[in-house]
């Protein structure tokens, strides 16, 4: 009878601490992209295969601000407005062009010239984010694109 108590009250301080433990602990689900990227990869894949593409912003470094403000700068020309980061749950394409339909983190960017004649706008389905380099995709017109950016 006694060894019996003994391992009742055992499992239920073993309970008791386990479940403490899950309520206590917090997890940041969304990493986050802030710092300043460059462009170092870009290609797209299609019914043929992936192939490179030129998309224009290879030249110039984004930054990210945690404030939600972004910064695109190239050959001294600055254009200035907002990038967010956000949980998704729509179909999307990985990197390695395989559709999955599980929860995700979708990015978008927005910059653009006081006059607004020069702008940046790009819209990715899905962005995995790695140490010190994130890919982000998205399907248009039958086609995958993947974009590499690495830290500058």
């Amino acid at each position: 009878m006694k060894s019996y108590l003994r391992l009742t009250l055992l499992f239920v301080a073993v309970a008791s601490f386990t479940s403490c433990t899950k309520v206590g602990v917090a997890i940041d689900i969304q990493p986050t992209i802030t710092g300043s990227w460059v462009l170092t990869d870009a290609a797209q894949k299609d019914a043929y295969g992936w192939y490179s593409v030129n998309t224009g912003v290879e030249n110039g470094v984004f930054t990210f601000y945690s404030n939600g403000q972004a910064t695109y700068v190239e050959n001294g020309a600055t254009l200035k407005g907002n990038w967010s980061m956000k949980s998704a749950s729509s179909g999307y394409y990985d990197e390695a062009g395989i559709y999955f339909t599980n929860a995700h983190q979708d990015l978008q960017i927005h910059v653009s010239n006081y006059k607004g004649d020069d702008v940046v706008d790009m819209y990715f389905d899905n962005v995995n984010i790695y140490a010190n380099s994130f890919v982000a995709t998205n399907y248009m017109n039958h086609t995958i694109g993947r974009y590499k950016f690495s830290r500058y």
